[in-house]
């Protein structure tokens, strides 16, 4: 590998690979398939939800106001038969309630129910579950199971999203090319083999065999990481052993997909709970563990598969950068949940 004065300043690379690059298109999908895609737009509930009342359980729906009081010894006495209901019908109007059957007896002409209810018992009132203009997702945060369901309640049926096309490519990438391609999805690009792409990326073992632009970045692990193209056509080449691909995804990568989505890598400030040294003159990797409230380094400048299964947090040091004393604070990138919207 070359040394370090002659390879080129990770601040430079980085500018370079993102030089131009605007957030990919929206594409309009259904809800269905939103799931795990980066919202394009923010969208907020039309009307409240559930839009009236309906029953939870099958029983008899009930003002509570009327059995305020009321009990086995002094029943409420109503002159007709509470309206009967099944799970999901709409409660009638002037009831907020819904008792089990057997809450009413019948004696004679009179029908007595001798327990109170509460508004809301046995029922979800109107607009319970959702207020209006509620915020259903944020432009720039993944669609979850959770957000595709209320956007369909909601009367939602398709979704704007935004999801940059990267291609994983080269000769016996193997294990390397898989987390790869699994941190890629997590993170809402669609890993693809066929154009159009925003960014390839060739895992390569002798990147001079690659022609590119610039050949070599002041990171560790892997300084041979090279980069060519621009707006049109981006590539970046790494080698194909996991501790490049790791440093190469979180320090080129991510960022990347970060702009490219319209998002931002999260950062979360901890203290160390020993201190870490660092290489001057390089961007060194750092794998932290969250110990109570402070990160645990477990590894500068290497990344080790232990490390990497114990880790909960990366950070890439300022190659300006000596280390940190213990105690001092560290802004790092948590391995879930790694973007927020801009």
């Amino acid at each position: 590998m070359s040394s370090a004065t002659t390879l080129t300043p990770l601040g430079d690379a980085l500018a370079r690979l993102l030089a131009g690059l605007a957030p990919v298109p929206p594409e309009i999908v259904p809800v269905g398939e939103a799931v795990g895609w980066v919202a394009a737009v923010t969208l907020r509930a039309a009307m409240a939800l559930p839009a009236r009342s309906v029953a939870l359980r099958s029983g008899i729906a009930v003002a509570s106001a009327d059995l305020v009081g009321a009990s086995p010894y002094t029943p409420a006495m109503m002159a007709s038969a509470p309206p009967r209901l099944f799970h999901g019908d709409d409660l009638p109007a002037g009831t907020d309630a819904v008792l089990p059957a057997d809450a009413v007896t019948v004696s004679g002409p009179v029908h007595e129910i001798g327990q109170p209810a509460y508004p809301g018992e046995g029922a979800a009132l109107a607009g319970s579950d959702l207020a209006q203009d509620a915020l259903l997702v944020a432009g720039g945060a993944t669609i979850t199971a959770e957000i595709a369901l209320a956007l369909a309640l909601a009367g939602i049926t398709t979704v704007a999203i935004r999801r940059p096309r990267i291609a994983v490519m080269g000769d016996n990438a193997g294990a390397a090319a898989v987390w790869l391609a699994a941190r890629l999805s997590a993170a809402g690009c669609a890993v693809v083999t066929m154009p159009p792409v925003d960014l390839t990326l060739h895992l390569a073992a002798d990147p001079a065999g690659v022609a590119v632009d610039l050949s070599g970045i002041a990171v560790r692990p892997g300084g041979d990481m090279a980069l060519s193209g621009d707006a049109t056509g981006r590539m970046l080449v790494l080698a194909p052993r996991f501790d490049a691909v790791v440093m190469g995804f979180y320090a080129l990568v991510l960022p990347f997909v970060a702009a490219a989505t319209a998002r931002r890598p999260r950062l979360v400030t901890r203290p160390l709970t020993r201190k870490i040294v660092s290489q001057v003159g390089l961007a060194d990797i750092a794998l932290l563990r969250h110990t109570g409230d402070a990160f645990e380094p477990l590894g500068i400048g290497r990344v080790t598969l232990s490390a990497l299964l114990a880790a909960d947090a990366v950070a890439i040091l300022d190659p300006a950068s000596e280390g940190a004393a213990a105690g001092a604070p560290l802004a790092a990138i948590p391995f879930t949940e790694p973007f927020e919207p801009l």
